[in-house]
């Protein structure tokens, strides 16, 4: 079965949308990203936010949990993930039914229900307009508690008065063998995610200057069994499957661009 979810930022400071972990093998209960509609929108504009979550172990259950949106706080710089400085903060409560997930099917592993976000028409007041056209972050922050431990995972959602505003990567397809992808995986198989062209916008510098530049987009792999000799790649680059011991596996990978884009690609097997 093969199912393409298209749908947060490269790495950690960028995306948020992972639980902070490098584990690629799923064996807890994970959030894996955090998918926007629109990863970069307007002041005052709307974003509606669905989790992609892996519990395959958890059986089917409910996992109950909050969230916080308030304007970012510098976390790219090094500030703690947090809405404390925010007076304007909003709360409530996030609940996620591993029974109910998109697409159905094992693993108890897919998309939650949607959280729309209304991020401020104000988050651009007293900022330069280098600020303004770069984009300021506004940040959503998802905490669950699950078997004792608390999951923390956030996402950045970039409010631009750029015209033109990124949007997720869409296209992307997993290779093995630099072939279409069969029924199982074997020890040994080359893997790569293919398919997804970057997009090209208009930056200002320090200096001032505007300059045009690429995105930068990497791949995140995650298996139920077995691992990778690479669990994060670039694009169309390879990585090699291995040490699998079960015939039903779920493969998973998470291409994100550097601006909050992201596309998940999942493979259940066989």
């Amino acid at each position: 079965m093969k199912t393409i979810i298209s749908s947060f930022l490269f790495l950690l400071v960028s995306c948020g949308g992972n639980d902070f972990k490098e584990v690629e093998e799923l064996n807890t209960f994970r959030v894996l990203a955090i998918v926007s509609d629109n990863p970069e929108v307007a002041p005052g504009g709307n974003s509606n936010l669905q989790l992609f979550v892996a519990d395959p172990l958890g059986e089917g259950r409910l996992i109950s949990g909050t969230y916080e949106g308030c304007i970012d706080p510098g976390i790219s710089f090094g500030a703690s993930v947090s809405c404390e400085h925010d007076p304007n903060v909003i709360t409530g409560n996030f609940n996620i039914d591993t029974n109910s997930l998109t697409p159905s099917g094992t693993f108890y592993t897919g998309l939650t229900q949607t959280l729309p976000v209304s991020v401020p028409a104000t988050i651009h007041v007293g900022r330069s307009s280098r600020e303004k056209f770069n984009g300021v972050g506004y940040i959503v922050i998802f905490k669950f508690t699950i078997d004792g431990k608390e999951v923390k995972s956030f996402k950045r959602i970039i409010a631009t008065d750029r015209g033109s505003l990124n949007t997720n990567p869409l296209g992307g397809e997993i290779r093995v063998n630099n072939g279409n992808i069969g029924s199982s995986l074997m020890e040994g198989d080359s893997l790569k995610a293919v398919g997804v062209t970057p997009e090209t916008y208009d930056y200002i510098t320090v200096e001032g200057t505007s300059e045009t530049r690429s995105e930068d987009i990497g791949v995140a792999w995650y298996t139920t069994d077995g691992k990778f000799t690479r669990s994060k790649t670039d694009l169309n680059e390879e990585t090699e499957y291995e040490d699998s011991t079960k015939e039903e596996v779920l493969l998973i990978s998470i291409i994100r661009d550097d601006r909050g884009g992201v596309e998940v690609l999942r493979e259940a097997l066989p």
